[in-house]
């Protein structure tokens, strides 16, 4: 990785009642990443070319004692480029895949072994990102009240472009040497757009001290965020009333109305209880709205006329890929109309005591509820055998009649939870010793824990069918940090010895288990109609038949036994998993698993770093700072999740093959560095 960095920083006091002061940074760097994108096999991955700009200038002016003005501008831009490190044409490799141009290979997946290379998918790619802030914040003294009110106005400009090369994925070795994926994407054209979306937010905050030792927080904010507009009107959205698709500001006028009911009210309070000041309970309760991304209305940008987004799930090959896919039908991506922002509240209550005067105690509740989560659904998911929308309707004002597969909406009907049991103890330094620890005991449910995923959900019109635990869920989690001082003295060999340590114990993360490539087994009558219906295989989960038992054991996490119906042979003996498949004559009949979303765990994170320092006085005012740190001084495996495509015949099923971090990162090995510093 290659960066230069620059950093300017200015102060000036302009009068007895005014402070300026300006801020301004820019970034350049150009870095390789071979496998961020899922790639395995080396020489792959993409280069990345990014310049960043911050600036910020805020004034402050004092009118009285009483009475003071912030004023804040600022702007930040990001422009980076994501490209493939390999740079071919398709077309001399024979894959038929609607890329002529040399902008590399289709990202190709292979099941069962966990090999990906080509691509990586969805670029090359790149965006320029301004941020344009203006803020003003008033506060106020008078008597027992605390006052602070302002604004805050923010403009977003994103503008994109995109090319995509496509993936294919395949159900196993044998199918890669046959050459017959059962799954391909891609969009075909040069996909870009000059998004603007804005916010404006006011708020008042009246810090209320009702007695002595009883302290009110007030509060009130609201937020309106305006609609992402299009400069040259590229959005263009699939109609569900009319079966059409529509270009924004030729019959929509806008992707979805913006909520004006963003009314967000803050309410806390502080009580010393025995009035000594050894005690303090909080209580808080606040609703925060969250402004949606522009990635949410991004892939309106890549609908026809502008391109054209296609999938199919089924027998496809290299050399026939685009036609068939285009004969499956486009592959739309669209935003609900009645799209929301999301809002989440949040609340807390916990009670500090100091048990002596270096040493106190936190014990806290903490919950939180989200609403209006972004998650996407596909809206044309076959039904009873056919598909809500087989075509474009005739009166569609783009490709009318043209076939029609999946439909890829971004919705706001996800929602969240979370609650947890919190224990602090921290210890002030005294006779050279200090820590803080830290318990938390948690759990997080949601329906998708990454927004910006595509469709993930099993069943797209019972979505809360995926409510489990979030995929960061962490049911327990313990920290510690400390610093000791070796009270050694006499000499200069003697004094100046400090040691510390950070241990980290935290319980696994949920894995969800899937049925995956494995529905698209060789040698069935796999069409691409039934495919299709359950919005792309790899997020269907499979039925549970028998008990499923965690080992520990990294070369098998979990009862690994995978039954296919459609085999003659029946089942094994211990299968705990079967595919949701079954055969009507020749036909495969597909239905959704049982087996719940995250219900298994993964392993665990234990890491403990430790340091030695020494510092050594050479005169009054030169001293020598020897350091040694030991990242994971214990050399703790921390394994990485398992593999969780319940594919007959697979070998990475239920096994772990890496950490849970990369090497060289923090945590994943024992790792040791030496320092020798010079201060004067």
């Amino acid at each position: 990785m290659d960066i230069d960095q620059y950093t300017q920083d200015i102060n000036a006091v302009l009068g007895p009642s005014d402070r300026l002061h300006g801020y301004y940074a820019i970034q350049r760097d150009k870095r390789q990443e071979p496998t961020l994108q899922g790639n395995t096999i080396p020489g792959f991955g993409d280069t990345r070319q990014a310049r960043r700009q911050i600036f910020t200038l805020n004034q402050i002016h004092t009118f009285s004692p009483n009475l003071v003005n912030e004023f804040r501008f600022g702007f930040n831009r990001i422009h980076i480029t994501f490209t493939p490190n390999v740079q071919v044409n398709p077309v001399d490799f024979g894959i038929n895949n609607g890329i002529r141009e040399p902008i590399g290979l289709p990202q190709i997946t292979i099941g069962g072994i966990g090999l990906n290379f080509g691509g990586p998918a969805g670029f090359p790619q790149g965006r320029g990102d301004t941020t344009v802030v203006f803020s003003d914040t008033a506060s106020y003294l008078r008597g027992d009240h605390s006052l602070r009110l302002g604004g805050e106005f923010r403009r977003f400009y994103n503008n994109n472009f995109a090319k995509n090369i496509g993936t294919f994925t395949f159900a196993n070795v044998d199918s890669f040497l046959r050459g017959e994926a059962n799954a391909f994407t891609v969009t075909l054209g040069d996909v870009s757009s000059a998004i603007a979306t804005g916010a404006l937010g006011l708020f008042i905050q009246d810090t209320y001290k009702a007695r002595p030792n009883l302290t009110f927080e007030l509060g009130f904010r609201y937020d309106l965020f305006t609609t992402p507009t299009e400069r040259f009107n590229r959005f263009v959205v699939f109609d569900p009333v009319s079966g059409s698709l529509v270009r924004i500001g030729s019959g929509i006028d806008e992707l979805y109305e913006a909520k004006k009911t963003n009314f967000q009210p803050r309410l806390g309070l502080v009580w010393d209880p025995f009035k000594d000041g050894k005690t303090a309970v909080r209580v808080a309760y606040a609703i925060l709205a969250d402004q949606p991304v522009t990635n949410s209305v991004t892939p309106t940008a890549a609908n026809p006329p502008l391109a054209t987004p296609l999938t199919f799930t089924g027998t496809i090959r290299f050399d026939n890929a685009v036609t068939v896919a285009r004969a499956a039908g486009l592959a739309p991506g669209t935003i609900n109309h009645d799209f929301n922002n999301a809002y989440v509240q949040s609340w807390n209550l916990n009670i500090q005591r100091e048990l002596t005067p270096t040493l106190g105690v936190m014990v806290g509740y903490v919950g939180s509820k989200g609403t209006h989560l972004r998650i996407a659904r596909n809206i044309n998911q076959i039904r009873n055998g056919v598909r809500i929308y087989p075509t474009l309707s005739a009166t569609s004002p783009i490709l009318p009649g043209s076939a029609v597969g999946n439909i890829t909406m971004v919705d706001s009907a996800g929602n969240s939870s979370y609650n947890a049991l919190w224990v602090s103890v921290t210890k002030r330094l005294s006779k050279g010793l200090q820590f803080n620890a830290s318990y938390t005991w948690s759990k997080s449910i949601d329906y998708n824990s990454l927004s910006s995923q595509g469709v993930v959900v099993q069943d797209s019109f019972n979505i809360r069918n995926d409510r489990g635990l979030s995929d960061f869920d962490a049911r327990n989690r313990f920290v510690i940090s400390w610093i000791y001082e070796l009270p050694l003295r006499g000499n200069r060999l003697l004094e100046g010895w400090q040691i510390s340590g950070i241990t980290q114990l935290q319980s696994g993360n949920p894995v969800n288990i899937l049925a995956g490539n494995a529905l698209a087994i060789p040698g069935t009558s796999i069409g691409a109609a039934n495919v299709a219906a359950f919005t792309g295989v790899a997020s269907i989960r499979p039925d549970v038949v028998g008990k499923v038992t965690v080992t520990g054991n990294p070369n098998q996490w979990f009862s690994p036994v995978v039954c296919d119906p459609r085999d003659p042979r029946g089942c094994p003996s211990g299968a705990a998993f079967v595919l949701p498949v079954s055969l009507d004559g020749t036909r495969t009949v597909f239905h959704f698993g049982n087996l719940g979303r995250n219900v298994i765990i993964g392993p665990g994170f234990n890491n403990t770093d430790f340091s030695l320092l020494k510092t050594t006085r050479l005169t009054e005012t030169v001293k020598l700072q020897f350091r040694a740190e030991f990242f994971d001084i214990f050399n703790h495996a921390n394994f990485g999740q398992p593999g969780r495509v319940a594919q007959v015949g697979s070998t990475v099923f239920g096994r772990i093959s890496n950490t849970r971090f990369p090497p060289g990162d923090s945590g994943s090995s024992r790792q040791v560095q030496f320092a020798l510093k010079l201060l004067f």
